[in-house]
């Protein structure tokens, strides 16, 4: 994983999360309907300060060098309660590859979705881990 790439891309779109964020949904929803309905019990505000905190603590773990295993099985469990399926996972990967070219334009290099692409396949793959330790 190419972490100085992933840490440049995440602090430039850093002060405007929350809108970042918010669009991130918007086209999710946008593209792919049918996964609103996951998100029917949900303040999305929330949500939204999730998703980008999830991101940051990504960042951080594997710039330290920790093992975000755990963290990321862990959060799959939790995924698959509220209705998250292992098909959703590449949506939800080429929504967010989109959005940070939208917020970035072409400070968003290939070599950045490249790290992004990478990084989203280890935690998609890890949080559906995390379901399959469920039963």
């Amino acid at each position: 994983m190419n972490i100085a790439l992933l840490k440049e891309s995440f602090n430039m779109i850093a002060p405007r999360k929350e809108e970042f964020a918010h669009s991130f949904y918007e086209r999710l929803f946008s593209y792919y309907p049918q996964t609103k309905h996951l998100f029917a019990q949900t303040d999305m505000r929330r949500q939204e300060s999730s998703l980008m905190a999830t991101l940051a603590v990504v960042v951080a773990g594997v710039e330290r060098g920790d093992s975000l295993v755990p963290t990321l099985n862990t959060l799959g469990k939790r995924h698959s309660h509220y209705g998250a399926a292992p098909e959703h996972y590449p949506l939800v990967g080429g929504v967010l590859l989109e959005t940070f070219h939208e917020y970035l334009g072409s400070q968003f290099t290939p070599a950045m979705q490249d790290a992004w692409s990478n990084a989203f396949e280890l935690i998609s793959n890890q949080m559906i881990e995390g379901t399959q330790k469920l039963n």
